[in-house]
């Protein structure tokens, strides 16, 4: 079993899909999530998908960075247009070996990312 914890940072249709794929397999993922918070953490986190729906009854929501664990990987899902925020986003949960991938529809954050974690691509 992959001992990996995994944080998603934006957990909305793109973020909580790939999250709970990665839950459901069994793997540590933890989700920061914004305005949907309260309901995750009351019913779960609920997945309308072409290839099935399912619910994670049980899942570590935050709505504070600074509450989440360091993690071994951390996916960026945010609308790009908050990517001014991942300067104070990353550096909390990101552990010292740590992976970044970046699931956004754009281009160049790959290089923003990676000056912000003092990094190479």
């Amino acid at each position: 079993m992959d001992k990996r914890t995994y944080a998603i940072l934006g957990t909305g249709a793109l973020g909580g899909f790939y999250g709970a794929k990665l839950q459901k397999s069994g793997l540590a993922v933890h989700y920061l999530l914004k305005s949907d918070y309260q309901q995750v953490r009351e019913n779960g986190l609920i997945i309308e998908s072409k290839d099935g729906d399912f619910v994670l009854p049980q899942v570590n929501a935050y709505n504070d960075v600074n509450k989440m664990l360091q993690c071994d990987v951390v996916i960026i899902s945010l609308k790009t247009t908050q990517n001014q925020l991942l300067s104070d986003l990353l550096p909390p949960i990101v552990k010292d070996d740590g992976v970044v991938l970046v699931l956004q529809n754009g281009l160049g954050i790959e290089a923003e990312v990676a000056e912000m974690m003092k990094i190479v691509l």
